[in-house]
């Protein structure tokens, strides 16, 4: 009998549209590119749908984070995690924030 962890499953069954998709590999070497500030308006939208669409509706899980502090998140988890993709990272910070609040 194989056992695959539910959470891996259910993260490579999401559909992640536009920018999510970007490997980590890519955001790290790519931070000054014209292409970086569309992967971090991506990165906002996607947390400010998580407080709108989420299973508890959240008020701020950055608790009022700049933007330059959610990419550094970003940053350092790709560092770390170079074969993830913006999708994974941006819910690594999420998790994290919902650590600290906890």
């Amino acid at each position: 009998m194989i056992i695959v962890p539910t959470v891996q499953v259910a993260a490579a069954e999401q559909a992640v549209l536009g920018q999510g998709n970007v490997s980590c590999r890519t955001w790290s070497s790519d931070r000054n590119s014209s292409e970086a500030s569309a992967r971090v308006a991506w990165i906002l939208g996607f947390i400010t749908a998580f407080h709108q669409y989420g299973p508890r509706p959240e008020r701020d899980v950055s608790s009022g984070s700049s933007t330059q502090q959610i990419t550094e998140l970003v940053d350092h988890h790709c560092t770390q995690h170079p074969t993830d993709d913006v999708y994974r990272a941006v819910l690594a910070v999420i998790d994290e924030y919902k650590r600290i609040r906890n």
